[in-house]
């Protein structure tokens, strides 16, 4: 088959060799700028599905038609900023990522972030669940959905910075501990946190509350910052 397409190749004209192998360069070049393409794609097609599922959230509320429910009516409030805030966490979070780590995504990755978004896209049903039946058993399973998040959030983070990371070992090393740890200490605590909510619901309700929160104003993402640094010092 090779020898077949350079005899066919070697019947062109000089003039049709010219614009095969200027194609050729034009695919070469479009490949190369096809990961940051991605990367603007995703980042869009993130904000687009985040945005959805926060306004499918809030349609969610019922407006109080007698004083009887203004009480259910306050705490589909609350079960809604809840899920509001989870969201937006995550929606900072992967900001971060797309700045700092996840430069030239491959096909893995984009996978990997519709598995996020598909899972995220099942909390509003979670939080329309709760609004229904606040039970424990509700409470846990929006537990789950977050716990999956949270793992494929990480993945993500951690296979969109090796095309980028391969080429500084020690900062390899660095991302694959960092990501194993947050990945245990995430699930140690989600796992206590659905415990928790078969049991105690409404204050895990309030800590699943917390941890968006606290991870905005704590990030955990401080290997940015000295990935910005190595980069700049390797430049």
């Amino acid at each position: 088959m090779l020898n077949r397409n350079r005899h066919d190749f070697e019947k062109l004209t000089d003039k049709e060799k010219e614009i095969l192998n200027q194609n050729r360069e034009k695919m070469h070049q479009a490949q190369a700028k096809e990961p940051e393409k991605l990367r603007k794609h995703l980042q869009a097609f993130n904000d687009g599905v985040i945005a959805i599922i926060i306004t499918i959230i809030v349609l969610e509320i019922k407006p109080p038609l007698t004083p009887n429910n203004y009480s259910k009516f306050i705490g589909d409030i609350i079960v809604f900023l809840i899920s509001f805030f989870i969201i937006a966490d995550f929606w900072y979070d992967l900001h971060l990522d797309f700045s700092y780590f996840i430069l030239k995504p491959s096909k893995a990755t984009a996978i990997i972030d519709f598995f996020l978004l598909a899972d995220l896209s099942l909390l509003p049903i979670m939080t329309k669940w709760i609004m229904e039946d606040p039970s424990s058993f509700a409470v846990a399973n929006f537990g789950i959905v977050f716990l999956i998040a949270k793992i494929l959030r990480i993945i993500e983070q951690y296979v969109g910075a090796m095309p980028t990371m391969k080429d500084y070992k020690i900062m390899n090393v660095f991302m694959t501990r960092t990501s194993l740890r947050r990945m245990i200490w995430i699930l140690i605590l989600n796992i206590v946190l659905i415990i928790l909510a078969l049991f105690l619901p409404r204050l895990a309700m309030i800590l699943y509350l917390a941890i968006p929160i606290l991870s905005f104003i704590f990030p955990s993402n401080n290997f940015s910052g000295r990935h910005r640094q190595n980069k700049s010092s390797a430049d």
